[in-house]
C-alpha cells in the first residue's frame, strides 16, 4: 500500500511538472514601484511610453507620473481627475483620456510637458454629459478617446463625436481594438464594430456575447480574435465563436471566482497577459497562443498589490501592471531569468542541485527540499521529513539489479535516501549494525557512485574518505580508505577512465588512490602548473579526460607526464581567463560558475558555434546579481538551476528574446545659476502654439546665453528598465576642454562651470547591464561673451588704441630727432675706430693665411712620406696578381695603412686602423709600418699571432703606454694573414678586424681576437693564430672598420658588416679592378652628402 501512495506522489509531482503550472522556469522578476517611491496617490490606471522610452502612468487623483529609470516627475492634471487611459501616437504624442477630460501632454517653451485640454472641440450637448474616457487608442493618423456612451476622434485640428447608443437600450461596455479594428461590447445587443469611423453594425453572431461583459480583445491572427468575458473566454474567427479554455480550466475558475480578466495584450513573443481584478491569487497571468499556462505573478510570489488595471508591454521589454489596489509592477517576462526565492518556501542557503525522477531536490544549510506546485500550480518548495542541518550533497544511486535511489550527505548524521518527501538515514543503522560507532561516523561532504566498483558509494568526509557498499539489495559494509593517509576534508570525488580515485580537498591540493587501492600520491601545486591557490578545487570527468576547476581556470590531467597542465574541455581561448568553481554539462558546451580575484563571480554558458569553435555565450545571465553562486545543475534541455545564498535562479534556454532593440540616453534637465533651460522634451513648433516631442534638438531650442549663465548642470537618465539603478553613463563637453568620454559611471548628473564664451554641445549615452550603449543624447548652446569681450568693446579699444599710438607716434618723433642728431655724433667718432680696427683685422688675415698655407704644405708633405711608406702597386702586383686596394683617406693623411711583402715562399698582408685619423692617425701608420717592417725583417719562421704579439709589445714600448688613468692608450685594429705557397696554407691573426673568405659562393667569416695592439686588460694574452687550406679561386678580404660604420641611406644607419659581407658575396666573381670600382661607388652612393666619418681601407685578394 505504501509502495502505490509513494508511486502516486510521484505521478502528481509529475503531473504538476508539466504543461499544467505557472513559472516553471522559476517566478518572473518583479519590481515594485510604490506611492512611497513615486510620490503619488495609490490607484494607477493605466501606462504608456513614449519613442524616447519614458513611462506615464495614469493615477487616481494625482495626475499622470513621468518615469525615466531614475526620476518620477507628476504631470497634474485639471481639477486633479482620475486619468483612465493613455495612449502614444505614431506622432510621439502622449494622450490622455479623464473624467470628462482628455487631451495630450504638451511641452512648454523650455521643454517641459503639461497637460493641454481638447475638451473645448467638444459641443456642449455632449460635453455635459461626459464621463469615464475609458480607452483610448491611435489608428490610422487619428486619436480614439472611448467613453461607454461616445467615441471622439480627433484628426489634428477638429473633434468628431460618435454616438454609441443609449445606454438604457445598449447598456454599452468599453471599445476595445484588435487587428486595427474597433468593437464595441453591448450588454443588451452583443459586439458591434465601426464602419468608416461612423457606422456601428452587428458583428455575424455577435448576439452570443449578449449578457457578457467583453473587458479585453488580442488578435491572435489577421482573422481570429481572442475574447476575454466576465463569463468565460472566447475566440472569434469569420462569425463563429467558441469557447476557449486552458488546460487547467483557468477560464471556468475565474468565472466562478468572479475574477476579470480586466485587461489583455499580445506580448512580443506572441503569449498572451491578463491582467486581472476581483482575484486573491491571480494578478497578471502569462498563456501561450494556445492556452497553456506560463507564468503567475501575485502577491504571493511578490507583487506589492493584486488588481492589475492594466498590462503594458512595448517591444522586447518587461511588463508593466498598473494597480488600482496600490502602486506600479514592473514584470520582467521578457528575461529568460526567473527565481524560486522566500515566497516558494525557500529560507536557507542553497548548496547542491539535483533533479530526480522529475523532481527537484536541493540540498541546503538546513535540509533537503524539493519543488512541488500548489492546487493553483503555482510553485512552491517543501523540506523534506526526516533529516535537517548542513546537507552538502545530493546524488543519484543506482545499484545493481535494483531500483535508482536519490542520496544526501548530512555533515551530522550521515547519509540519507529520499524517498519522495521523506528521508531515512542508512548511514547510522549500517554503522551501529556493524559495530564501528567509535571509527566511522560519515560527517559528509561529498558523495560519488562508483563506477568501476557497482554497488560502491565513496562519501568524502570532514577527515577522509569513507565508502558504502550495497551487496544483495541492502547496505552491508562501510569503511575508511587510507585512513592514515588521508586525512584532510574531501570536497570533490571522481573516478578516471582508468579506474583511479581521485580526491579534491578543501585547500590542501589532490590525492590519488590506484585503481588497485595500493598507492595514494597527493597533488599540490607542484603539479599543477602556475596555480597558486589550492581552493575551491572541484574534479571533472569527460570523455575519458579528467578536469580540475580553480582559480585559475580548467586544467586536465597529463597521463604520460602524471601532471595538470592548463587548459582542456573548452579550448585554450577560454579555458583559463578566469576561476571557475562548479560547472554542469549543457547539450553543446558548458555552464560555469566564475570567479575571479576581485571577489566578483558570475555565470558563464561557454558552447560550440555552428562552426565547432568554442564561444562565450552569457549575456542573459548579465541579469543576476553579483553573488557567489555554491550550485548549479542542468537538465537535458539545457535548462540551468543556480544556487545563489537563499535563492534558487533558473535559465530558461528556449527564450527567444533579442538584445537588438536600440535605447536611448536621455537629457531630462539643464540648469544653469536655478534657471531651467531645459525641461526634458525636444520639440518641433507645429504652428504659433502647437509644439510635438522630438527626438532629437531643434534650432530654436539652442539657448544663446549671456556671460553669466557660464555654469551648466545637465541631469540625464537612460530609460532601459532591467536593474536600471545599475546602468552606467558617459559624456563630454565638445567645445571645452574635454577631448574624450568620461569613465562609465552611475552618477547622472555633470556639472560645468567658468565655461568661456562659444559654442559647446554635450554629447551622452548608457550602457545598460548587458554591455549594449545607447543611442546618443546631445544638447546644443551657445554663450556669449561679456560685454568687454563683445564685437562693439573690440571696435571702441580699437579707437582708444589709434589714438594712443597717434599720441605715443608724436612724442617719440620729437624724441627721435633729438636722439638721430646725438647718435649722428656718435657714429662720426665711431667710423674712425672702425676703420682702424679693418685695418688691424686684414693684416691679421694675411698673416693667418700665410700660416694656413705652410700647415697644409707640410701636411701634404706627410701625405707624401706615408704614400711613400705604402707598399707600391708594382709589389702588390707582383706578389698578388689579382687584387686591388681601395684606399680612402678621410683627411690628407690617414690613419688607416695596408702593408704588403714577401719573404722566401711567404706572403704576407697586412690591413690595419690605427687610433684617429688625419695627422695623429698618420704617426700611428708610420709607426705601424716601421715596426712591421722591423719585425717580418728579422724572422724566417713567421707566424701572424707571433707577429701581432710583437707588434703590440713595440707599441706599448714606444708610446709609453702604463695603463694608468691618463696615459696613453693609442694602438691600432689589424688584420695580417700569411699565405704559405708551398704547402697552400693561410694563418690569419686580428687584432678585432675580422678576415673574409669566399669559396664556392660560401662567405667564412673569421673574427679577429677583441682586444687592439696597445694597451688592453687582456694584453698579457697571445692573439689567436687561425690556419687554414686556401685553394685555387678563393677570394681573401681584409678591411678597415671605416667602411662598414659610415652612416647614410635613406635613414641615415650604418652600412653594416651584415650588408658589406652581402655585397661581397655578390661582387666576389667580378674582376678585382671591377670589385673596387662597385665598392667604391657603393660607399658613395651610400653616404650621399653625409660627411665620411672614418678612413677606409679594404683590400682584396685572389688566389689564383
Amino acid at each position: 500500500m505504501k509502495k502505490l501512495l509513494f508511486l502516486a506522489l510521484l505521478a502528481l509531482m509529475a503531473f504538476q511538472a508539466n504543461t499544467q503550472t505557472f513559472n516553471r522556469f522559476g517566478n518572473p522578476l518583479i519590481t515594485n514601484y510604490t506611492p512611497e517611491i513615486y510620490g503619488g496617490n495609490e490607484q494607477v490606471w493605466c501606462v504608456t511610453q513614449d519613442d524616447r522610452g519614458v513611462m506615464y502612468f495614469g493615477t487616481n487623483d494625482n495626475g499622470i507620473l513621468e518615469y525615466d529609470g531614475k526620476t518620477w516627475t507628476i504631470i497634474p492634471i485639471p481639477e486633479n481627475k482620475s486619468v483612465r487611459s493613455l495612449c502614444k501616437g505614431d506622432d510621439g504624442v502622449i494622450y490622455v483620456g479623464s473624467i470628462g477630460e482628455f487631451g495630450y501632454l504638451e511641452p512648454d517653451i523650455y521643454g517641459k510637458p503639461h497637460y493641454t485640454s481638447l475638451i473645448n472641440l467638444v459641443p456642449d450637448s455632449v460635453r455635459s454629459n461626459l464621463s469615464y474616457i475609458y480607452k483610448t487608442y491611435w489608428h490610422d493618423g487619428k486619436v480614439y478617446f472611448c467613453s461607454l456612451s461616445y467615441v471622439f476622434i480627433y484628426n489634428g485640428k477638429t473633434v468628431k463625436s460618435i454616438s454609441l447608443g443609449k445606454q438604457s437600450e445598449y447598456a454599452n461596455f468599453f471599445t476595445l481594438e484588435a487587428n486595427y479594428r474597433f468593437y464595441v461590447n453591448s450588454y443588451l445587443k452583443g459586439l458591434r464594430t465601426f464602419i468608416n469611423d461612423s457606422t456601428l453594425d452587428f458583428l455575424p453572431e455577435g448576439q452570443a456575447f449578449i449578457q457578457k461583459n467583453v473587458f479585453s480583445i488580442v488578435g491572435l491572427s489577421s482573422n481570429t480574435i481572442l475574447l476575454f468575458t466576465d463569463v468565460g473566454f472566447y475566440t472569434y474567427t469569420n462569425g463563429k465563436v467558441e469557447s476557449v479554455d486552458t488546460p487547467t480550466r483557468l477560464a471556468k475558475r475565474m468565472a466562478n471566482e468572479s475574477a476579470i480578466p480586466y485587461s489583455a495584450i499580445k506580448l512580443n513573443d506572441g503569449n498572451i497577459a491578463i491582467g486581472v481584478v476581483q482575484s486573491d491569487w491571480l494578478g497578471v497571468v502569462e498563456l501561450s497562443p494556445d492556452m497553456k499556462p506560463i507564468a503567475l505573478v501575485n502577491k504571493g510570489i511578490g507583487m506589492h498589490a493584486g488588481q492589475v488595471s492594466e498590462v503594458f508591454q512595448n517591444g522586447d521589454a518587461p511588463l508593466w501592471a498598473t494597480l488600482y489596489d496600490g502602486g506600479i509592477a514592473k514584470v520582467e517576462l521578457n528575461s529568460a531569468i526567473g527565481k524560486f526565492g522566500p515566497e516558494t518556501g525557500l529560507s536557507e542557503i542553497i548548496i547542491e542541485i539535483v533533479r530526480f525522477n522529475n523532481t527537484i531536490y536541493l540540498a541546503t544549510f538546513n535540509g533537503v527540499y524539493y519543488l512541488t506546485y500548489d492546487s493553483y500550480g503555482v510553485p512552491k518548495f517543501n523540506p523534506v521529513e526526516g533529516i535537517n542541518g548542513n546537507v552538502w550533497a545530493l546524488t543519484i544511486f543506482s545499484p545493481p539489479n535494483a531500483p535508482k535511489m536519490l542520496l544526501a550527505g548530512s555533515y551530522t548524521d550521515g547519509v540519507f535516501e529520499i524517498k519522495g518527501s521523506k528521508a531515512i538515514n542508512i548511514s547510522k543503522p549500517l554503522i551501529e549494525r556493524l559495530g564501528l560507532s567509535q571509527r566511522i561516523q560519515h560527517k559528509c561532504f561529498a558523495l560519488y557512485p562508483s563506477k568501476s566498483r557497482p554497488g560502491r558509494l565513496y562519501i568524502g568526509q570532514s577527515s577522509g574518505v569513507a565508502f558504502m557498499d550495497w551487496v544483495n539489495g541492502e547496505w552491508q559494509k562501510t569503511g575508511n580508505l587510507y585512513p592514515d593517509s588521508i586525512r584532510f576534508e574531501i570536497r570533490s570525488i571522481v573516478e578516471d577512465s582508468k579506474g583511479n580515485l581521485w580526491l579534491a580537498t578543501g585547500s590542501s591540493g589532490l590525492y590519488l588512490v590506484t585503481h588497485d587501492f595500493k598507492r595514494v600520491r597527493q597533488f599540490g601545486k607542484e603539479s599543477i602548473q602556475g596555480l597558486k591557490n589550492l581552493q575551491y578545487i572541484n574534479l571533472l570527468t569527460n570523455n575519458d579526460s579528467l578536469y580540475i576547476l580553480t582559480a585559475n581556470g580548467v586544467y586536465h590531467f597529463n597521463y604520460l607526464k602524471n601532471q595538470f597542465e592548463p587548459g582542456g574541455l573548452v579550448g585554450s581561448n577560454l579555458a583559463n581567463r578566469s576561476g571557475f568553481y562548479r560547472a554542469a554539462k549543457l547539450p553543446n558546451g558548458w555552464a560555469f560558475l566564475s570567479y575571479d580575484s576581485f571577489n566578483k563571480s558570475w555565470i558563464e554558458r561557454i558552447i560550440k558555434d555552428s562552426s565547432g569553435n568554442w564561444i562565450s555565450q552569457s549575456r542573459d545571465f548579465n541579469r543576476l546579481p553579483n553573488k557567489w553562486s555554491d550550485a548549479i545543475f542542468a537538465d537535458a534541455d539545457g535548462t540551468l538551476w543556480i544556487g545563489m545564498s537563499k535563492d534558487l535562479w533558473v535559465y530558461n534556454p528556449s527564450s527567444t528574446r533579442s538584445f537588438n532593440a536600440p535605447f536611448r540616453a536621455v537629457i531630462r534637465q539643464v540648469v544653469s545659476k536655478d534657471s531651467l533651460l531645459f525641461g526634458g522634451t525636444f520639440y518641433t513648433q507645429v504652428d504659433s502654439l502647437g509644439r510635438k516631442p522630438s527626438l532629437v534638438q531643434q534650432p530654436h531650442q539652442m539657448p544663446r546665453l549671456s556671460y553669466h549663465y557660464n555654469a551648466m548642470v545637465f541631469t540625464f537618465a537612460a530609460p532601459y528598465f532591467e536593474r536600471e539603478e545599475d546602468i552606467v553613463y558617459s559624456h563630454y563637453l565638445e567645445g571645452s576642454d574635454e577631448t574624450t568620454w568620461s569613465p562609465w559611471d552611475k552618477r547622472t548628473e555633470a556639472t560645468y562651470t567658468n565655461l568661456s564664451e562659444g559654442k559647446y554641445t554635450f554629447h551622452l549615452k548608457a550602457k545598460n547591464i548587458y554591455g549594449d550603449e545607447s543611442v546618443e543624447a546631445s544638447y546644443s548652446f551657445e554663450i556669449r561673451p561679456p560685454w568687454y569681450r563683445t564685437i562693439w568693446a573690440f571696435i571702441l579699444y580699437f579707437i582708444l588704441f589709434v589714438f594712443l599710438v597717434w599720441g605715443i607716434v608724436k612724442w617719440n618723433t620729437r624724441r627721435l630727432i633729438a636722439e638721430k642728431e646725438r647718435l649722428e655724433q656718435i657714429v662720426r667718432e665711431r667710423t674712425a675706430e672702425v676703420v682702424a680696427q679693418k685695418e688691424e683685422i686684414e693684416q691679421q688675415k694675411e698673416k693667418i693665411a700665410a700660416q694656413n698655407e705652410e700647415i697644409t704644405s707640410s701636411i701634404q708633405y706627410a701625405s707624401r712620406i706615408q704614400s711613400a711608406l705604402l707598399t707600391p702597386a708594382e709589389q702588390i702586383n707582383r706578389i698578388f696578381p689579382e687584387n686591388f686596394i681601395l684606399y680612402l683617406p678621410r683627411d690628407i693623411v690617414s690613419g688607416d695603412f695596408y702593408y704588403i711583402t714577401q719573404v722566401g715562399n711567404l706572403k704576407v698582408s697586412v690591413v690595419a686602423d690605427c687610433t684617429g685619423h688625419g695627422v695623429p692617425g698618420g704617426f700611428m701608420s708610420m709607426l705601424g709600418i716601421s715596426f712591421l717592417t722591423q719585425i717580418i725583417g728579422t724572422k724566417t719562421d713567421l707566424k701572424a699571432n707571433e707577429v701581432l704579439n710583437e707588434l703590440r709589445n713595440l707599441v706599448i714600448t714606444a708610446l709609453h703606454q702604463t695603463g694608468e688613468i691618463g696615459g696613453s692608450k693609442d694602438g691600432m685594429d689589424i688584420a695580417i694573414y700569411i699565405i704559405d705557397e708551398e704547402t697552400q696554407t693561410l694563418q690569419f691573426a686580428g687584432a678585432n678586424n675580422p678576415l673574409i673568405l669566399i669559396r664556392n659562393n660560401e662567405l667564412t667569416h673569421i673574427k679577429g681576437d677583441k682586444m687592439p695592439i696597445g694597451i688592453h686588460l687582456r694584453g698579457e694574452l697571445s692573439f689567436t693564430n687561425n690556419v687554414m687550406e686556401i685553394q685555387k679561386g678563393d677570394v681573401i678580404y681584409t678591411f678597415s672598420d671605416g667602411y662598414v660604420d659610415q652612416f647614410g641611406g635613406d635613414d641615415g644607419r650604418k652600412f653594416m658588416i651584415k650588408h658589406f659581407k652581402e655585397l661581397l658575396l655578390e661582387i666576389h666573381h667580378k674582376p678585382m679592378n671591377e670589385q673596387r670600382q662597385i665598392l667604391d661607388e657603393t660607399l658613395k652612393n651610400w653616404h650621399g652628402n653625409t660627411p665620411r666619418i672614418d678612413d677606409v681601407v679594404v683590400m682584396g685578394v685572389r688566389i689564383v
